[in-house]
């Protein structure tokens, strides 16, 4: 029996005791005014589906207002959440959710408002190093349920391929869109497909959010990734996408230098760096290097800094021969890190390194 079930059944037990049969109901599904009145009078209720399949404003507001004593998980095309939040977790994420909706700029059709739907959310949201059982030795198993929530997630900017989708689903149907999640893989791995006027558009939001981080085209909305026009419009561009100013920029770039280090110098200055979390960064730069130096033995790393609360503060180390660079957000800078400064950070644990890394000229391999 999985963790999961058993928790829940070890809750109901120890709620219920022996009368389980004879229970009052401890879980509803909440989609209409109608199911209000009743969990208005039923107060055994302590954990409520709230339905996004089919959002009604009506009673998230009332929620918001008036649900101090649930916990809420989500009910989707009639299947119900098992991980549950809090209401303050529950109520910062949903206003943040309505403040995307509140935001919408005047005068979209639905292909345009999905598209900003899209891309605010590859704005808001992240990946979190620290859920991957292959770099961590141990990770908290509460975290990654609380992300797997569409309000845990939003609360935590972070989340999972499930969280994402959901989110992106729950933000088009309020808007009237027509938005399903379908699964594309034996993994389960989800995306979600839009139709618009009998137009139908897969995208996959979980793949691009690095892209969108750093205001490249993205790759996964299928038929509108190279949309200038549409992305002006939702004030996604200025004039144009970044990786066409990084064309530009190094276009003329001396290779008889550290090509590396003015790479990174330039690039910074194109690339909002402070607004891209560790990993979309290490991927974004990852393409880069693949573009314009792709015969040099470019190395980037994870590591994280052990702070005051004993949690791991995630970044990335890029590497080429024997020097090491890494983002400083305080300075808005690329930094150079010397090879005897980072090893005596990690020999007095103040820097860890995940797990699977291979650090060149400093540590063979950190494999535990």
């Amino acid at each position: 029996m999985s963790n999961c079930v058993y928790f829940c059944l070890h809750l109901l037990y120890n709620y219920y005791g022996d009368n389980m049969k004879n229970r009052s109901p401890l879980i509803m599904s909440i989609s209409t005014m109608e199911d209000i009145k009743e969990l208005k009078n039923t107060p055994s209720v302590k954990y409520i589906n709230v339905d996004i399949s089919n959002p009604n404003l009506e009673v998230i507001y009332y929620l918001i207002d008036n649900g101090k004593e649930y916990s809420y998980s989500e009910k989707l095309d009639d299947k119900n959440g098992y991980i549950y939040v809090s209401y303050d977790i529950f109520k910062e994420g949903e206003l943040e959710l309505l403040d995307i909706i509140n935001n919408i700029p005047p005068n979209l059709n639905e292909l345009e408002i999905s598209r900003y739907l899209y891309i605010t959310l590859g704005k808001k949201l992240g990946y979190d190093i620290n859920i991957l059982p292959d770099k961590n030795e141990t990770f908290n198993l509460q975290a990654i349920n609380t992300i797997n929530n569409i309000w845990g997630c939003i609360k935590n900017k972070k989340g999972t391929n499930i969280s994402f989708t959901k989110i992106y689903l729950y933000l088009c149907r309020i808007m009237n869109i027509d938005c399903n999640i379908i699964s594309v893989n034996k993994i389960d791995y989800l995306k979600n497909i839009i139709t618009i006027n009998n137009n139908t558009i897969l995208t996959d939001i979980t793949k691009d959010i690095p892209l969108i981080e750093a205001n490249f085209r993205t790759k996964n909305f299928i038929g509108y990734n190279d949309n200038i026009e549409l992305d002006k419009k939702i004030n996604y561009i200025k004039d144009n996408y970044n990786e066409e100013k990084i064309e530009k920029a190094l276009k003329n770039i001396d290779y008889s230098n550290n090509i590396v280090k003015e790479i990174l110098i330039k690039t910074q200055e194109i690339i909002d760096i402070n607004n891209i979390k560790p990993i979309e960064l290490g991927i974004i730069y990852d393409i880069i290097f693949e573009k314009y130096c792709p015969n040099l033995d470019v190395t980037i790393n994870n590591l994280f800094i052990n702070n005051i609360y004993n949690n791991k503060e995630h970044f990335i180390l890029i590497s080429y021969d024997d020097k090491h660079y890494s983002y400083n957000y305080t300075k808005s800078s690329f930094i150079e890190i010397s090879s005897s400064e980072l090893i005596k950070n990690i020999e007095n644990r103040k820097i860890g390194i995940y797990l699977n890394e291979r650090i060149p000229n400093l540590i063979k391999e950190k494999v535990m």
